[in-house]
């Protein structure tokens, strides 16, 4: 079969099956098979596939024909212009998780921010941007799940070079919060914690993803009122975090309690979806 009939006919397949952006998504399931790029599949459409080629292509199509996500079948995801890997293990990145970086980027530039925390690591997207963007800071990120860590580890190999000495600039530890971390030196600590409240309704491909990534408990909010907690008693001056669009009200409440002055921002459909707060009393 050659390229151009076998994306016409997963584009059928996918259709019936009513998977989104069905062509975009079988350029992308044949151009990780092939090894090349969307572009280059248009220009060898007139090529045959090896059919060990073919074989692996349909069943990437037949995967995600079954609702797994098209990340978990590439087992990469971008993030911030760079190529993340990705499993089961993992959430898989988010566009407006980006908005947290650039939400933080003043703090880097204009208070002298180097010593930072991260809490709930996962794939490492937040910490590893971070470090390649910023030569002299140095990140402890932390994760409950040991899965997750190891995922966060073989991304900061990837992107480790002798120039950005990732290895060094990012330790992983496996506990929870901020438990067992010396936290006196701290300037920041950033996350992207669970915070979907547990009986709210998510499509089924999401409930693949580790629920312990997506879930903060009963009314969503409440990992992010612990690390609300954790910044102030060890007096960190700076918290930034994403968050759910409905727990504003609860979060600005706490946050003033603990001594932070906030400023939320909203993702791109509008709604609130994180903050970053500073410590002035």
């Amino acid at each position: 079969m050659k390229i151009s009939q076998a994306l016409l006919e997963a584009k059928k397949q996918l259709l019936q099956h009513s998977i989104p952006r069905p062509l975009l998504e079988s350029e992308i399931l044949l151009g990780f098979v092939l090894k090349t790029t969307r572009q280059t599949l248009h220009a060898w459409g007139d090529r045959e596939i090896a059919p060990k080629d073919l074989d692996h292509f349909f069943e990437a199509l037949n995967l995600r024909e079954q609702g797994n996500p098209i990340e978990y079948i590439t087992k990469e995801a971008s993030f911030y212009e760079h190529i993340f890997y990705v499993d089961h293990r993992v959430l898989i990145p988010r566009p407006e998780t980006e908005l947290l970086i650039d939400a933080v980027d003043f703090l880097l530039q204009e208070h002298g921010v180097k010593n930072i925390a991260e809490v709930g690591v996962g794939s490492g997207i937040i910490s590893i941007t971070l470090a390649l963007k910023y030569k002299d800071i140095s990140l402890i990120a932390t994760d409950i799940s040991k899965d997750a860590l190891d995922v966060a580890t073989c991304n900061i190999a990837h992107f480790h070079t002798q120039e950005n000495n990732l290895k060094n600039k990012i330790k992983l530890v496996h506990t929870n919060l901020l438990d067992g971390v010396k936290k006196d030196s701290l300037d920041l600590l950033i996350a992207n914690p669970p915070y979907i409240a547990r009986s709210y309704p998510l499509e089924p491909h999401v409930l693949l993803e580790p629920h312990c990534a997506l879930f903060g408990g009963e009314r969503g909010d409440e990992i992010l009122l612990e690390l609300i907690e954790v910044a102030s008693t060890n007096k960190i001056k700076f918290l930034a975090c994403e968050m759910g669009f409905d727990q504003k009200e609860s979060l600005q409440e706490a946050l003033k309690k603990a001594g932070y002055r906030a400023d939320f921002y909203q993702d791109y459909a509008g709604l609130d979806r994180g903050f970053v707060a500073k410590k002035i009393s």
